[in-house]
């Protein structure tokens, strides 16, 4: 693992000191209206879906005949997003082609990211990212039974995280709840490292402040020039909470929103059986709503 930004030595799952929740701030930083942006990472090859990601982008698996990246954006519109970035790379031409054959209200930038083989989602967020400006960032994975409107409002935070239950042996990016009653973000590598109570970021994060947006920004910056594309960029996320950021906390089963990752084989099978079982409570997004600039 690389260096905090201090210099000091860290090893994996020591990102996670940040992230405090704090009551008392100069809420002049944060936006007082709704995020109407969004940036999709859509480069990564997908290798754990074996077989299904050999010919076409992650982006374009498909639940219940949808494509991933269709559903994510229908809904992202239909929540009140007028624009996206959409950051491309392995099979990049085939998801281009893809979101250019629909038209409508959204506008969507395309970012080709030549690097997406060696280097992780720092490298395209980095590519995408504009410094100081409120923005939803999502992976292209992420699959939700709904995408509340609300959830686009401001709410005093300057980064507000959609969670939740940690399943058995998960890791990855959590919240933890500190001794203090405080939410920290944790990034974690391997079971040891997480708790019961911890909650499960889904890969989509809200950031609300555009002195966060800026801080972030110039974190990731530092990081890929130092060298450190192998991190992730919520490793760099939690770097750049620490104590003078206030960090919001959702849980989606209060909302009555069911969320997946599909990551893996597995993580694919459940989706499908969810959407199975939901019936007609599942609804296919409404086709063509956005426009390709």
């Amino acid at each position: 693992m690389s260096d905090n930004n201090d210099g000091s030595a860290t090893t994996p799952g020591e990102y996670g000191q940040v992230g405090r929740h704090r009551a008392k701030l100069n809420s002049s930083s944060r936006t007082g209206h709704n995020i109407s942006e969004a940036i999709i990472l859509a480069a990564g090859m997908g290798r754990r879906l074996g077989h299904l990601t050999a010919n076409r982008p992650k982006a374009l698996i498909e639940v219940a005949g949808e494509p991933l990246v269709s559903r994510l954006l229908s809904q992202m519109q239909r929540a009140g997003v007028s624009n996206v970035t959409v950051v491309v790379g392995f099979l990049g031409d085939k998801l281009i082609a893809h979101v250019r054959s629909t038209s409508g209200a959204m506008n969507i930038d395309i970012v080709e990211n030549p690097r997406y083989r060696s280097e992780n989602n720092i490298t395209s967020l980095g590519l995408a990212l504009v410094p100081g400006r409120a923005v939803i960032l999502s992976d292209c994975d992420v699959l939700l039974s709904d995408f509340p409107a609300h959830w686009l409002q401001p709410d005093g935070a300057d980064i507000t995280v959609p969670t939740r239950p940690l399943r058995p042996k998960e890791t990855g990016t959590v919240l933890r709840r500190g001794m203090d009653g405080e939410w920290y973000m944790v990034v974690t590598r391997n079971c040891d490292e997480t708790l019961p109570s911890d909650r499960k970021t889904i890969s989509l994060y809200l950031l609300r402040s555009n002195e966060f947006v800026l801080d972030f920004h110039r974190n990731m910056r530092d990081a890929i020039s130092g060298g450190e594309t192998a991190l992730y960029y919520e490793d760099i996320l939690a770097r750049s909470l620490g104590s003078k950021y206030r960090l919001g906390i959702i849980e989606t089963e209060s909302f009555d929103v069911t969320a997946f990752e599909i990551d893996t084989l597995e993580d694919l099978e459940a989706a499908e059986s969810w959407v199975a079982a939901a019936g007609n409570n599942w609804l296919l997004s409404s086709g063509e709503v956005y426009h390709v600039r």
